[in-house]
């Protein structure tokens, strides 16, 4: 049995077997044929035998991950964000942001290879930019950097911009679940960390949810294995 979550930049998959979870670029599956047992992500859903909603994906695996009855979890990806929220693990939110002002993800990974910049290094201040459209606060930045600022702290604050934005997209609560790449960005991590307790659960939430759905049709599956589940901190 193989299970996929083909977003827009990458695509994660997952057997029984391999122990590991496989990333490769999106760009990659969208020519090939091979073929999944359960599927999410747009990229996936024609080569899926089931397919599943990203949100719904990103909901069941939430629920199979985190043991508190209420809580939020924010999928951040490279054109979209994601948002689930729970009260007594019953579904009280879902949501979706898309759109340029969403194309942030995309925005940083591009900036951070334009520049040649170590995320560990980006320094994230009191101060940010606004983050309304990514082809607008990267003109900021080269703008910035073109006058003489450093591009690490242009970025930063570019970064710290987007963590503002996610922030109030999720509801400003007090202590956030956060799901996909930017959990291994540290800049980004320090930046949301300025306004709430942020837990990462890494990049294969909705890949559980895929697990869970299996699961409830094949028993001797069992629960959600090692592989899939949050990164020891």
């Amino acid at each position: 049995m193989k299970f996929a979550d083909a977003g827009s930049s990458f695509c994660k998959t997952f057997s029984p077997g391999d122990g590991a979870v496989t990333i490769v670029p999106s760009r990659t599956m969208a020519r090939s044929e091979e073929r999944f047992d359960w599927g999410t992500g747009h990229t996936a859903r024609r080569l899926s035998d089931h397919y599943e909603n990203d949100l719904i994906s990103l909901s069941k695996g939430s629920l199979a991950l985190v043991d508190e009855d209420d809580f939020t979890v924010l999928d951040l990806g490279s054109r979209d964000a994601k948002l689930v929220s729970f009260a007594g693990r019953r579904p009280v939110k879902l949501d979706w942001s898309v759109g340029c002002a969403a194309a942030t993800g995309a925005t940083v990974e591009m900036l951070g290879r334009f520049y040649e910049v170590d995320f560990a290094r980006v320094p994230i201040g009191d101060e940010w930019t606004s983050v309304t459209c990514g082809t607008y606060a990267v003109e900021r930045i080269m703008d910035a950097v073109s006058g003489g600022e450093d591009e690490s702290a242009a970025i930063g604050r570019f970064i710290h911009g987007l963590a503002r934005n996610v922030f109030a997209f999720s509801g400003s609560p007090d202590r956030l679940y956060l799901s996909g790449g930017f959990t291994q960005n540290p800049a980004f991590m320090a930046a949301l960390r300025r306004y709430a307790q942020v837990i990462p659960l890494g990049r294969t939430v909705p890949l559980a949810g895929l697990w869970a759905f299996a699961a409830e049709r094949d028993s001797a599956l069992g629960p959600v294995p090692f592989a899939l589940r949050p990164p020891t901190p």
